[in-house]
């Protein structure tokens, strides 16, 4: 049973509220206006959307204060970002990137110079960035698969190699790769530098995927970079990439149950105005018992990703917990939006709703950032010991 506090406190109750009003009144109208085969937000609406929310103080909420932001932990974001994911275009990023961009949050702990040189541009001028550590064949179990190598040559590093599935590779500054500085380190080879986007060997090729924001292939042919673009000491990726992604797991969990709580919300105003058969639908059992397990399946959920936040804000290993939210949460919802789809029929298919957007965004939220049957094994390894793995002979 979870000790930790749950209560929201009545400035972030209120914050939240006033975002979600926000990206109704703001962001939902500009995703509406989109012809049905739009994959995201033009460029200037999204500039007009960040100089709304600079204005209205919502900018990088989980940003330090010293650089500027909110100073908001992870439990607050929970909150709030739960209300700003209820619009169309909410994965991987709630509100389009109107609340900002914020940097890898690895990067808080980087370099003086890193910090001055991207940490600050990110979060005042909205630089996007991408995190490249899935490659082929090694998307599950980078400690030991990663093949792109670091070489060091005098004061550089040379990368080689090619990364898969990437995010925003094609629209970003610059990126947080993570690659192998010793190949006979296993985990403790791994390290992460900072690449621009324009160095001289970088390629991006964009992978077309179920969703509509599209994945990107980034190869390296020997990109060569300064060696201050090291985070932290050769050696420290892999832990660093750890904190980096059980973070993003809590925010994949809370985008999750956005979605699903504003997909029920649609669905429960659609059968209030229907009926088939002489009979509302409301009245009917089938769907009222659909609507009471969504709601059932969503609490579990925002419970669950509440103690992961809780945990990391705690300062604690929140591995685990993390694991578990972002399980729970993609799969439940995903469940959800399709049982809602399936109460409004037709409309529930149709692109002038949201719901089909969401179902293929919540398919590849249960593959990316750890695929479901990964949280699994994690978990049962927890559960099991050595006795999960498999014995040396």
């Amino acid at each position: 049973m979870s000790s930790h506090d749950f209560t929201v406190r009545g400035e972030i109750r209120e914050l939240a509220q006033v975002v979600g009003e926000f990206v109704q009144k703001e962001i939902r109208p500009r995703e509406q206006a989109l012809p049905p085969d739009a994959r995201c937000l033009p460029d200037q609406d999204v500039a007009d959307l960040q100089k709304l929310a600079r204005s209205a103080g919502f900018w990088n909420l989980a940003a330090p204060t010293a650089l500027g932001g909110g100073g908001l932990g992870a439990f607050d974001m929970a909150i709030v970002d739960e209300q700003a994911a209820k619009h169309t275009f909410s994965f991987p990023i709630v509100g389009n990137g109107a609340f900002g961009y914020p940097p890898p949050s690895i990067l808080y702990g980087g370099s003086k110079k890193q910090i001055e040189e991207y940490v600050v541009p990110t979060l005042e001028e909205g630089w996007r960035s991408f995190t490249a550590i899935t490659e082929q064949g090694s998307g599950s179990d980078p400690a030991r698969s990663i093949r792109t190598t670091a070489v060091r040559k005098g004061g550089a590093y040379v990368l080689n190699g090619q990364k898969m599935w990437i995010t925003h590779a094609d629209k970003a500054r610059y990126g947080v790769v993570y690659a192998r500085t010793d190949v006979n380190k296993g985990r403790d080879g791994i390290s992460a530098f900072i690449v621009d986007k324009d160095t001289p060997g970088l390629t991006v090729r964009p992978i077309p995927v179920i969703r509509d924001l599209w994945t990107n292939e980034v190869s390296f042919d020997d990109v060569e970079i300064p060696a201050e673009r090291l985070i932290g000491e050769e050696g420290q990726g892999f832990a660093i990439a750890q904190n980096f992604l059980g973070k993003f797991r809590v925010h994949f969990a809370v985008t999750a149950i956005g979605v699903g709580e504003e997909s029920v919300r649609l669905a429960s105003e659609f059968v209030k105005n229907r009926e088939s058969f002489g009979l509302p639908f409301a009245q009917r059992q089938g769907v009222q018992f659909a609507l009471a397990d969504a709601h059932v399946k969503l609490k579990a959920a925002r419970w669950l990703t509440w103690e992961a936040a809780k945990k990391h804000d705690s300062g604690a290993n929140a591995r685990i917990e993390s694991s578990i939210a972002k399980l729970y949460a993609t799969e439940a919802c995903f469940e959800v939006v399709d049982s809602m789809m399936q109460l409004m029929g037709g409309m529930g298919l149709a692109k002038e709703m949201p719901l089909e957007h969401w179902f293929r965004d919540l398919r590849v939220a249960r593959v990316v950032e750890g695929p479901s049957d990964i949280h699994r094994f994690v978990l049962a390894r927890e559960l099991l010991g050595s006795a999960a793995l498999p014995s040396k002979s």
